[in-house]
């Protein structure tokens, strides 16, 4: 029986859904929240800049690498990828469908290890992971159609 594993995020939300043999209704399998995603960089900022000083003794501010908000989502999308390689490995699903807001789905993908990745059928970068369950079905179907055939 051949199983299809569809996430649907965005980066404070993403839900694991399963076809099987391409059939509908969809089983959800899991349902992640990522509530820092949404956060503003100021709630999650505990201070300044990090500062040094000179040879000539004055102070510089160091810039930060990365805003506090942009590592929550991809550390969102690491706990994702890491969930769906493992599973992977487990051989619980032969094919993978990525649909996520266009930001997310390249750090989605990029989370994903080599042999992962090869199991992705179909990426769409469209934010749906709103949507009402009957709405989203609608999506879910049109991923499910090819799948039908072959």
């Amino acid at each position: 029986m051949e199983k299809t594993w569809i996430v649907v995020a965005d980066s404070s939300h993403a839900r694991i859904f399963q076809l099987r043999d391409g059939q509908l209704p969809a089983e959800e399998i899991e349902d992640l929240a990522n509530p820092l995603g949404r956060a503003d960089n100021r709630q999650l900022a505990s201070d300044g800049h990090g500062q040094y000083f000179g040879p000539e003794g004055r102070g510089h501010t160091a810039p930060r690498v990365e805003e506090p908000v942009q590592h929550e989502v991809r550390q969102f999308a690491r706990e994702i990828g890491h969930r769906l390689d493992t599973a992977a490995a487990q051989n619980r699903y032969q094919h993978l469908a990525l649909v996520a807001a266009p930001r997310f789905l390249g750090l989605l993908r990029d989370s994903l290890d080599k042999q992962t990745r090869k199991l992705v059928t179909a990426e769409v970068p469209k934010n749906v992971s709103a949507f009402a369950r009957q709405d989203l079905d609608a999506c879910l179907q049109a991923l499910a159609r090819p799948q039908q055939g072959g």
